[in-house]
């Protein structure tokens, strides 16, 4: 029996009248013509657009906007004025408490679709008061436009420069910053980098503030490790830029898309900066990780060690712990802690925290969690593990770990609905409930949601 071919209600080229009823992981309106699922950049849930089919895929196609015939009452004009070709934001089109309304329905149907809970327990998102200026660090290309040294960022999906003079979501010493630097390679005549030739020298300058003591550190980026009469440079950035405190140069001679290279050096001022969540100090290095939105990252940090029910003696494992963010809350709130990172310079930076906060009941160990995690569980029982992995999610080995050890309690960070939602349903069917799920706005106009989880142990 020859199985019959489905044909597709949509070909490239087309124009279609399309009603946005939802949104995708990635930030587009979700719409359907005939059941068939179409991706539109730029709508949002509500819009009635006039689409043009570019893309025409097996189980759905991709399509741009032609006209918002009917526009969604959460749509606004975006603050910013190149917002449809940066490609930094998805949602500055959308009203702050529709995009805060729409994530926590991004968590919903990942539970729901990819987690199969029924009615999964996802509080409203945890926003910001002000949600803009919030990024203590920016990446800014660098590149020719019209002849001259230009900086901003690349345009949606390629990497085109969009020249960028103030960016309505970084701090602003870092648009004061973007706005000199520019005019100073320049001036000093550095060259741009060219990926196409893999020739010049300046890649990308990175901008890291502490909103805290509002201090700016800039890392240069080149292809080669000698920068023409650095001192005067350096000179004239200190003159324009009386909140610097640290300069630095990254070298990276490789032909790739990678930002940072392996080799970095202080060019002047300080090895690192100061930043302060909910009382606590953490050093910040040019290539440290630490999250670019420090007020939110100040509440996660708490929604964590609150869902961990921290007493004084409570044993607790921090695993993905990177810079020691959450363990040193543990640690200060009386917990023993474990933190487990892969990243040795992680480790080193955690290490350094917990001494400028005098916290001596954490234990930071270098290695991979699903390697780590199982030899620490054989040989002590633990309270409360917190799971902070990348967007990935967890390894196998590590949830296989956390439930042969019965665990009371555990407390899941994600970045990614997604994996979150694979790896709490492994965790379910192991003999966990799903207690609460508080989504959390890190990184306002755009489609990334962050949560934290509270999972704890019952009989199957």
């Amino acid at each position: 029996m020859v199985k019959k071919r489905y044909k597709k209600p949509v070909n490239v080229g087309e124009v279609h009248t399309i009603d946005i009823t939802g949104l995708g992981h990635a930030g587009e309106g979700v719409g359907r013509i005939e059941g068939f699922a179409i991706f539109v950049p730029g709508a949002i849930p509500s819009d009635r657009v006039l689409v043009q089919i570019e893309e025409n895929k097996k189980n759905h196609g991709r399509g741009k906007v032609l006209e918002v015939v009917e526009p969604a009452p959460g749509r606004i004009t975006p603050k910013c004025t190149v917002a449809d070709s940066c490609g930094g934001c998805q949602l500055q089109h959308m009203d702050y408490a529709e995009q805060l309304r729409w994530k926590r329905q991004l968590v919903v149907d990942g539970l729901t679709r990819i987690g199969k809970f029924v009615d999964p327990p996802v509080k409203s998102v945890l926003g910001m008061s002000e949600p803009y200026y919030y990024r203590n660090k920016a990446q800014s290309p660098v590149g020719k436009v019209d002849g001259r040294v230009t900086m901003g960022f690349y345009r949606r999906g390629t990497h085109a420069l969009v020249p960028v003079k103030k960016c309505i979501n970084i701090h602003p010493l870092c648009n004061k910053a973007l706005g000199v630097m520019g005019r100073l390679l320049e001036e000093h005549g550095l060259v741009p980098y060219d990926e196409a030739t893999h020739q010049g020298l300046v890649r990308h300058v990175i901008f890291r503030v502490s909103s805290a003591r509002s201090e700016l550190m800039v890392i240069l980026v080149t292809n080669g490790p000698s920068i023409a009469e650095v001192d005067q440079l350096v000179d004239r950035m200190k003159a324009a830029l009386p909140e610097l405190v640290s300069v630095a140069q990254n070298i990276n001679e490789e032909r790739t898309n990678v930002i940072l290279g392996d080799k970095t050096r202080v060019l002047w001022g300080r090895p690192y900066l100061i930043e302060e969540l909910n009382g606590l100090e953490f050093a910040v290095s040019p290539r440290s990780f630490f999250q670019v939105n420090s007020k939110q990252a100040a509440v996660l940090c708490q929604q964590a060690a609150f869902y961990g029910q921290i007493r004084q003696g409570t044993r607790a494992v921090d695993c993905y712990c990177g810079t020691g963010s959450i363990a040193l809350h543990l640690a200060r709130d009386g917990a023993d802690v474990v933190g487990i990172e892969a990243v040795p310079e992680a480790i080193t930076d955690a290490r350094l925290n917990a001494e400028l906060n005098g916290l001596k009941s954490v234990d930071f160990r270098v290695g991979r969690v699903e390697v780590v995690l199982p030899d620490i569980l054989q040989k002590s029982a633990v309270d409360v593990a917190f799971l902070d992995p990348p967007r990935k999610g967890c390894e196998p080995e590590v949830l296989d770990a956390i439930i042969s050890a019965n665990i009371p309690r555990l407390v899941y960070v994600s970045c990614n609905p997604s994996s979150l939602a694979r790896d709490l349903s492994i965790l379910a069917q192991g003999g966990y409930l799903l207690e609460t799920v508080q989504p959390v706005d890190m990184f306002p106009h755009t489609s990334h949601v962050e949560c934290v989880v509270l999972m704890s142990r019952v009989e199957k």
